[in-house]
């Protein structure tokens, strides 16, 4: 049992790492720099800190290289250099010649049915049923640590210029494209896939058009982000549930660009919890994740993963999963 002593230290940690990282994150950037703007339109738009995941994510840009190359894109003269790639912190040239983030994409593939056949597998705790969220419920964590490389998100008055289309990434990215053809064709293909019934789907392609979207789609002005912050594979007690009863969430999983890049979408009938684990025999704090249960299964296909590890058909009962260390999830204030 972890003794009051230790727990306030911890609690110490938090609130010092919480003040510094709010501290780091308003007086690093220059007014010149795009980064600068991007934290001003997030703590404009959004009550709570952004999460590292997003953080590691701002531009390095200046707001006269944004200038530069935002008029060799409209000029039709941009073309893929290592320079631009190394400035704007983008991943050009390291081959991600997997099919990207395998956790995010399947969990895309519970709303959108739009992943190839080859993604049709998870380990068999990716998805379960609501009843396991009950607190002092043991359960094995399915591995949440997504291995990506870390890209910047473009200046939203580049990324303006960029359609999520084969031919608009192939002419900006023609060596990117090739040398990570499988990822990137696979981001295309849900990124323009149809939505489902009673689902609002984008690709945002910069900070700003994700937090956009997720204002549109909820209809609401003032955003939280949720993250989950534990990722490894293990078993855990449940010490605590937090259910967020809102009628709307919007998900962002990552996707595979040479820039930051998010598949986002609401799909009705979805329900978000906080779930804070602890060890199983120390009880100790470990950390909290997100959990999203998707109500109504009834519009999935037929062959969904989650239907073989539920032993479920469409329709006949709801499919939960966590959010991994690369997804957020949005919800209106209240």
């Amino acid at each position: 049992m972890a003794t009051s002593h230790s727990l306030t230290f911890l609690l110490f940690l938090y609130l010092a790492f919480s003040l510094s990282f709010t501290s780091f994150a308003s007086t690093q950037y220059s007014p010149s720099s795009i980064a600068s703007d991007q934290i001003k339109f997030w703590s404009e738009n959004v009550r709570n800190k952004m999460p590292y995941s997003v953080f590691k994510k701002l531009s390095p840009l200046t707001k006269r290289d944004r200038d530069y190359y935002k008029k060799l894109i409209t000029k039709n003269d941009f073309s893929e250099n290592l320079s631009f790639c190394s400035l704007a912190k983008l991943s050009c040239s390291s081959g991600l010649n997997d099919a990207g983030p395998k956790q995010a994409l399947t969990n895309i593939y519970s709303n959108s049915g739009a992943l190839p056949v080859h993604f049709n597998s998870a380990d068999k705790f990716s998805y379960f049923r609501i009843s396991t969220l009950t607190e002092g419920n043991k359960f094995r964590l399915s591995d949440l640590e997504e291995k990506i490389p870390n890209r910047a998100f473009l200046p939203q008055e580049i990324a303006s210029k960029i359609s999520i289309s084969r031919k608009s990434i192939t002419k900006l990215f023609p060596k990117s494209f090739e040398l990570s053809k499988n990822s990137m064709e696979t981001t295309l293909s849900y990124c323009n896939a149809k939505a489902i019934k009673g689902e609002i789907k984008n690709c945002p392609k910069s900070l700003e058009e994700m937090i956009s979207f997720s204002k549109f789609a909820l209809g609401k002005n003032e955003l939280l982000a949720l993250a989950s912050e534990c990722t490894r594979r293990s078993e855990f007690l449940i010490r605590k549930i937090k259910k967020f009863d809102r009628q709307k969430v919007v998900a962002c999983h990552e996707v595979y660009l040479p820039f930051a890049a998010y598949f986002c979408h609401s799909t009705s009938s979805t329900q978000i919890y906080a779930v804070d684990l602890v060890e199983p025999e120390t009880r100790f704090p470990v950390s909290t994740v997100i959990a999203i249960c998707h109500m109504d299964t009834s519009a999935w296909p037929a062959n969904h993963v989650a239907f073989k590890i539920l032993k479920f058909s469409p329709g006949e009962g709801e499919a939960c999963h966590w959010m991994s260390n690369i997804d957020l999830a949005w919800i209106a204030v209240d």
